[in-house]
């Protein structure tokens, strides 16, 4: 298990200072935003080198104009384009992951029919992680929560998307925060995933920082420890806001940024 931290929640600050805070509290890697016009690659490669740390991952945006289920064509033409931009990015960058969602963030009624809609995510990501493997990029399916989906809510339902897939390079991820409100039981969703769970977004129930709410993390970490979990924990806190890209898109308070880095890295390395 190796650690990062998703530098979305660090807004629109200069992408040096979000990884130079990281390299100095001892994260292994960076999670980018999914906007490749955000960044020159040869510098992001520069900096990391500067600072000893990896890119780890690509955390994609998923707008309403990028949807691979969509009724619309173009919006499903759009939603491939777009990923590929992003695996574009990751290889220019040294990222090992990409994440995929099937709809749009916030899109929670259908378009089509169910079976209509699952084949154009099947079609879709299938295009994408074949465009993928020839780069040496993951793709990783990412379930949320009921109220920012209608698709892909649970572990056991990405899995089934990845499984009609059927490429080595597209897998699933976890985000503690969907799965407090969808899984039954985290651990048990956990131990389910074996093989296909290589990606976690960590952050509390209440997408706070871990520590901060109600989870049981002696609980989560056993079960990723019993799966031999082989990716990233990805701390990934969000203000209390129904947007959960608010961060990025509004001015907050960067007086914490540094103090919250240290604390999350400090809570998870005790479970390391």
């Amino acid at each position: 298990m190796k650690l990062s931290y998703n530098i979305l929640v660090f807004g629109n600050e200069p992408v040096e200072k979000s990884i130079a805070r990281l390299s100095r509290f001892g994260y292994d890697a960076v999670e980018f935003v999914g906007e490749p016009d955000l960044y020159d690659p040869a510098e992001v490669r520069s900096l990391l080198a500067k600072y000893n740390i990896r890119a780890g991952s690509i955390c994609n945006i998923w707008k309403k104009d990028r949807d691979f289920t969509s009724a619309n064509p173009e919006i499903r033409e759009n939603a491939k384009r777009y990923t590929k931009s992003t695996i574009d990015l990751a290889e220019a960058i040294g990222a090992e992951v990409v994440i995929v969602a099937p709809t749009a963030n916030m899109r929670i009624t259908r378009e089509l029919p169910p079976e209509e809609e699952w084949k154009y995510a099947v079609e879709g990501i299938r295009e994408c992680g074949e465009y993928a493997l020839s780069r040496g990029v993951t793709l990783v399916i990412e379930p949320w929560n009921r109220f920012e989906t209608y698709l892909i809510n649970r572990l056991e339902q990405a899995i089934r998307l990845a499984q009609d897939i059927n490429l080595p390079n597209v897998k699933i991820m976890g985000d503690l925060f969907h799965m407090n409100i969808e899984e039954s039981s985290i651990p048990e969703a956990i131990r389910k995933a074996r093989g296909w769970l290589v990606h976690m977004h960590v952050a509390d129930n209440q997408r706070d920082l871990p520590g901060k709410g109600h989870l049981s993390w002696p609980e989560i970490f056993s079960a990723l420890k019993d799966i031999q979990f082989p990716g990233y924990l990805v701390l990934e806190y969000i203000p209390p806001h129904a947007d959960p890209y608010f961060a990025f898109r509004e001015k907050v308070d960067e007086s914490v940024y540094d103090e919250h880095a240290q604390y999350a890295a400090e809570f998870i390395r005790k479970f390391l």
